[in-house]
Parts: C-alpha cells; sequence; structure tokens
C-alpha cells in the first residue's frame, strides 16, 4: 500500500495564536493540536523570530510580527478564531479589533488592564456579528477534575459553602503594567479565584478583603464573600510559595464535603447522620487519584476551556465563558483593591 498523508478536514476551524510565549507553549498550544476539527493557521509575535520559530515547531502555515494583519488581510481575515495570551493590554486591543470583523477570539486571563476597558468590551461584544464568539480563558472550572469534583456533589444538596487556595511563587514584582505587586497578583490568581467563586455562588452581598505582608516582595490576601442567605466564599492569593499550589473546598447543604487537591486529588466525605448517608458513613472518606496516563490538558482545562470556546463557534451558539460575566470578577477585584490597597 503507499503512503497516505493525513490532512484536517475540510470543515477545520482556522485558528490564529497571538503571543507564542512560555505560556501558550506549555499549555495552549498542546491543547490546540489535540482539538478535532481544529487546524493552527497562523502564529503572530512582537520578535519575527518568536513567531517564525513557533510556526514550524507547531505546523503552522503563516506567520508573522503584526498580529492585526491576520484579521486585515486584503482577502478577508486569515483565521476563522484567534487565542490570544499576552499581557491584558494586548488581549483588550485584539478581542477589539476581531470581534468587529467577524473573528472569533479565546483570551486568555486577564482580557482587560481595568473595568472601564473591559465594559467597552462587553458592549463591544455585544455588537459583533452574528456568531461571532468572545470568550475568557479560565481554566481552573473546565478541569476535569474539578468538574468530576462538582458532579460528585451535585446529587447530595446545594453549595453553602467554598473555599479556595491560590499561592504561586510570583509576581514579586509588578507585571502588565500595574503599579504594585498586589495588583499584579489580584490580576494574576485574583482573577481565577473571584470567577470561580462567582460561577458557584453568584455575585455577593458583602465584600471583606485583607492584605498580609509576608515581606518586602511576598504577599497574602484574603477574601471573604458573603451572601444574604448565609452561604460564604472565603478565598485566599498569594505568591509566597515556591510553585503554583491549588486547593478548593466545596460544602453542601446535607453537609458533603468535597475537596480537590491541586488537579489531582478528590476527597468526598460527609457525617453519618446526614440524608441518605450509606457507604461515606461516619469517618469514612472516598478519594479519587486523577490517573496521570490521562495527560494534564484535559486535567487543568485548557483542552476541555478550548473545546467549549470551538463548540460555540462552530454551533455560532453564546460562549459560556464571555466578556460581560467577567464584569463582575472585575468589580469584586476593585473592591478588593480599594480595602487592601492595592493601587495604592
Amino acid at each position: 500500500m503507499a503512503i497516505r498523508r493525513l490532512t484536517p478536514g475540510r470543515g477545520a476551524l482556522r485558528y490564529g495564536l497571538v503571543g507564542p510565549g512560555g505560556h501558550a507553549q506549555e499549555n495552549l498550544l498542546p491543547a490546540l493540536a489535540a482539538l478535532d476539527g481544529a487546524r493552527l493557521t497562523a502564529v503572530a509575535a512582537r520578535r519575527p523570530e518568536a513567531a517564525e520559530e513557533a510556526a514550524r515547531r507547531w505546523g503552522a502555515e503563516l506567520w508573522t510580527d503584526d498580529w492585526t494583519e491576520l484579521i486585515d488581510g486584503a482577502a478577508g481575515p486569515a483565521v476563522d478564531a484567534l487565542v490570544v495570551a499576552g499581557s491584558p493590554e494586548l488581549h483588550a486591543e485584539v478581542l477589539e479589533r476581531a470581534l468587529a470583523a467577524g473573528v472569533s477570539v479565546l483570551a486568555e486571563k486577564p482580557p482587560a488592564p481595568d473595568t472601564a476597558t473591559l465594559e467597552k468590551l462587553a458592549a463591544a461584544e455585544a455588537a459583533a456579528p452574528r456568531g461571532t464568539v468572545a470568550f475568557v480563558g479560565f481554566n481552573f472550572p473546565y478541569g476535569q477534575s474539578y468538574r468530576k469534583l462538582r458532579d460528585t456533589l451535585r446529587p447530595h444538596g446545594t453549595l453553602r459553602t467554598l473555599d479556595v487556595r491560590m499561592v504561586s511563587a510570583k509576581p514579586t514584582s509588578p507585571v502588565w503594567g500595574c503599579a504594585t505587586v498586589e495588583d499584579s497578583l489580584l490580576q494574576g490568581l485574583g482573577t481565577h479565584a473571584v470567577d470561580l467563586a462567582l460561577r458557584e455562588l453568584g455575585v455577593p452581598d458583602r465584600i471583606t478583603a485583607r492584605r498580609a505582608d509576608i515581606d518586602a516582595r511576598r504577599r497574602a490576601i484574603r477574601v471573604l464573600l458573603e451572601y444574604a442567605d448565609g452561604r460564604l466564599a472565603t478565598l485566599l492569593v498569594g505568591n509566597y510559595s515556591n510553585r503554583l499550589e491549588y486547593r478548593c473546598e466545596l460544602v453542601t447543604d446535607e453537609g458533603v464535603v468535597g475537596s480537590l487537591d491541586h488537579f489531582n486529588t478528590l476527597t468526598v466525605a460527609r457525617p453519618a447522620t446526614a440524608p441518605g448517608a450509606g457507604v461515606l458513613d461516619a469517618k469514612e472518606t472516598l478519594t479519587y487519584e486523577w490517573p496521570g496516563r490521562r495527560g494534564g490538558y484535559g486535567r487543568t482545562g485548557y483542552a476541555t476551556e478550548l473545546e467549549s470556546f470551538h463548540r460555540s463557534v462552530v454551533r455560532g451558539e453564546p460562549s459560556d465563558s464571555p466578556l460581560s460575566a467577567c464584569l463582575d470578577v472585575y468589580r469584586v477585584l476593585d473592591e478588593v483593591r480599594r480595602q487592601t490597597g492595592a493601587r495604592a
């Protein structure tokens, strides 16, 4: 038999990547490469050599040091959808121009440098041509292990409390044009933690935030979100670890507790007196270790969020992580900044 060449399907969606930095190379491009019905067509970077190198490595046909060429070409857009991973300012610029041109965009968080800019982008999202999708890349709620936790708890009542811990080794100096380390930390990890809480519990009725200075460069910020019906979310973000540490704990109104340690270990427990208690009576717990053989991009959510974005673009349906929903995240963080002096 003669050698055969496998080519993308005729209907493959043409993707362009803006910003082939470390995060994109480590997480987004591998997830995109495995996405059915998708084809990386173009790469854009500020440095021509970086764009060319990434295009060669990941099999893209086109590369450029001017991302606007992917949208404003003489023959129309060179891509059907863009993935952008850079600074908040870059995300906002790409979103504004692409949405006006009818090109769908998955923008890594944070999608804008401030709330005023995000409000303008949300208006552009609403005014975009029919079928144009904007998606903010919050990977944590899309992680397969987190979704397994939620599916496990769903039969056992509604959520009453949520605790999230996200600490990392960075930033230890201001980034993305932020004036302070605290503001940079809130832009980086704070958006993730608040987004997770708001997806589960909604917009809070009261916000309390406190900051602890660990040393000259390291901070811990604790946020309490309170709801009129007594529900609570407690969030901790910090830059004092030597690596990314992520843990969340959810408690339902039946007293069932579910926790996820990083993206790997899921533990469920319930009191013996809880309704329907059986397998998880008394001091017993159920622990699930996520198999390493399944790969990390689904477990961490990067593959799953891309699948969701891709599905919305193909079907012409609204995004389930839109810019408009992200506005509430930014407004909560504005209050956190006010109380902690993060932009002072």
